[in-house]
């Protein structure tokens, strides 16, 4: 049962911080030995599309420097690196976890502890090759089309569908980071939709609804199979939800080119 994250509004920047140690490698400074608890948390979740834009930001900056000097095929790759080294790389392992577990287990405990496992399968190594190799060449048509506020938002949205995850269902194991889950409620929920809008307005026009429908029913489908599957959602699956999300949302922006 879900449990309600009391949301201290003029702590908001503190919660953005944590977003952002969250779901990037962007030193930041904390306290020595401090814990962060669950409920905050639960509380940053609320600025996980506004940490997409700081990553689509980023990746504007790569592109800008790089097509100066390089090709689109050159500059795209890049720009994918960047991509996978801001995240540290996080959600493309998780994606891999994912794969193995999904594919080698057969049962709820079979698929977790595969997924726990720190050794890495050939099915998972095949899909995260596929996976990047496919998104590379979606970076190249876009770049090469010159839409970067597809680029920048594409994090965005697909931060925001992280949440949507977690938000629907349960945390599949015991112990661990994804307990924060059950702290989130509408504020944060309601709070990360209103800032995807917003910046998708701003960034796509009326078109971002396109990718906000077609993440949000992804998101909602992959989030309805794991708990079916594995009772709920895990760091890895979430990590994987990202990945795919942004393949999808990439693949959507290239689709609207034609």
């Amino acid at each position: 049962m879900k449990k309600k994250a009391n949301f201290i509004w003029y702590e908001f920047f503190k919660y953005f911080l944590i977003a952002l140690q969250f779901l990037t490698i962007i030193p930041l400074r904390t306290k020595k030995n401090s814990k962060i608890e669950d409920v905050d948390i639960a509380n940053s979740t609320l600025f996980f599309p506004l940490v997409g834009l700081v990553i689509g930001g980023f990746l504007l900056l790569i592109y800008l420097f790089f097509s100066r000097y390089f090709s689109y095929e050159i500059t795209s790759v890049f720009v994918l690196g960047g991509w996978v080294y801001l995240t540290g790389a996080l959600h493309i392992d998780g994606l891999i976890d994912t794969i193995d577990g999904l594919s080698g287990g057969r049962g709820k405990k079979e698929i977790l502890n595969i997924m726990k496992d720190t050794h890495i399968g050939a099915k998972g190594c095949i899909g995260v090759f596929f996976l990047m190799l496919i998104k590379f060449f979606l970076i190249i048509q876009i770049i090469s089309s010159l839409k970067l506020r597809a680029l920048i938002y594409v994090p965005v949205i697909s931060r925001w569908g992280m949440l949507t995850g977690c938000y629907v269902t349960d945390y599949a194991r015991e112990e661990g980071m994804g307990k924060f889950s059950s702290f989130l409620g509408y504020p944060q929920i309601i709070g990360a939709s209103l800032i995807a809008v917003i910046l998708g307005i701003l960034l796509m026009g009326l078109s971002f609804l396109t990718l906000l429908i077609a993440i949000g029913v992804f998101s909602l489908v992959w989030s309805f199979y794991l708990k079916r599957k594995i009772g709920g959602f895990t760091g890895d699956t979430l990590g994987a939800l990202n990945e795919i999300g942004e393949v999808i949302a990439l693949l959507i922006v290239s689709w609207a080119e034609h």
